[in-house]
């Protein structure tokens, strides 16, 4: 895996991504990954640099706030699926405050991947990185 990992590396970097790993819509629960979240490992893993960690984000995860999303700016907002439809997909997802702001809020690129893969870092997340480098620097997409 340490050679496929090294492969993905060699994508020219995307600035800055980032990750609100984990939001539902039910319980109002918004956060935004940073340093130690285990999507700053991925996102490097698949050339991108993570917006929370670059922020200075030093916890895993943050409460999202307006300032945070300010001051993050992410180019791409990376999701768990199910948290995405919790909030009622994209158009929901810009509704939360200080997204539809971000560069990645106006360009509505997000990118939503299946809870369990995501963070699972198991045998698929060779796969996992080849998705993001796939959504992120080539399709550049909307989920």
């Amino acid at each position: 895996m340490a050679s496929e990992v090294s492969t993905r590396r060699s994508w020219p970097p995307v600035e800055p991504v980032d990750q609100a790993a984990y939001l539902r819509g039910s319980a109002a629960v918004h956060l935004v990954g940073g340093k130690g979240s285990g999507a700053d490992s991925l996102l490097a893993a698949a050339g991108a640099v993570d917006a929370g960690t670059q922020a200075g984000l030093d916890r895993p995860f943050t409460p999202i706030t307006t300032e945070a999303l300010a001051q993050a700016q992410p180019d791409v907002i990376l999701m768990m699926t199910k948290g995405l439809e919790s909030v009622g997909g994209l158009d929901g997802l810009l509704t939360i405050p200080g997204i539809a702001q971000t560069p990645a809020g106006l360009s509505r690129r997000v990118v939503d991947m299946e809870d369990g893969v995501l963070l699972g870092f198991g045998p698929r997340t060779p796969l996992v990185i080849d998705i993001l480098v796939d959504r992120v620097h080539r399709e550049g997409r909307a989920s």
